[in-house]
């Protein structure tokens, strides 16, 4: 057992400080429930936090290039702003997230379910949110070129003010604004 993975079992607000002064890169926390937390501008890049949860947790301006948050709870989750170029978020819940203006390029998203979910002005280029459920999220000005859209549900997303051409393949699409 290393000592970050101890600092988790062990004391909640000591693994928070230390993933504030820095001690979040590649590093494991599976499973992990910072709920909640306040982690505004943390690196957790090549993080592994498979099973997180990171429900209603502040994660603005966060560095997440290349974390695996598959599987993770980051429902109602502030993450504007945050970079999570090519990170892997397969059947995380991003329901309710405000994922505005984050760096979503080359991310694996597929299976997410980001129901009313807000990407205003973010960038997902050749993201694959394929399988994902984006039922009334919000697209509004986001870049969406080359992004993998197929068998993913868009009923009533707002698309309007989107760049680029995305990959709607058997989308549903109904009830989108343009």
């Amino acid at each position: 057992m290393t000592a970050f993975t101890q600092l988790i079992t062990d004391d909640r607000d000591a693994l928070v400080e230390a993933l504030r002064e820095g001690q979040g890169k590649g590093s494991v926390l599976r499973d992990v429930d910072l709920s909640g937390c306040d982690l505004q501008g943390v690196d957790l890049s090549e993080a592994r936090l498979s099973r997180a949860n990171l429900r209603g947790a502040n994660l603005e301006g966060a560095n997440l290039r290349g974390a695996f948050l598959d599987s993770a709870n980051l429902r109602n989750t502030n993450l504007s702003a945050a970079c999570m170029e090519f990170a892997v978020l397969g059947a995380a819940d991003l329901s309710d997230a405000d994922c505005s203006k984050a760096d979503l390029r080359r991310s694996n998203m597929v299976g997410i379910d980001a129901q009313r979910a807000v990407f205003r002005d973010a960038q997902l280029y050749y993201s694959r949110p394929g399988n994902g459920d984006f039922r009334e999220a919000d697209f509004t000005g986001a870049d969406i070129q080359r992004a993998i859209f197929r068998r993913a549900n868009l009923a009533g997303a707002n698309l309007s003010n989107t760049t680029g051409t995305a990959n709607l393949d058997r989308a549903n699409l109904e009830g989108v604004t343009r």
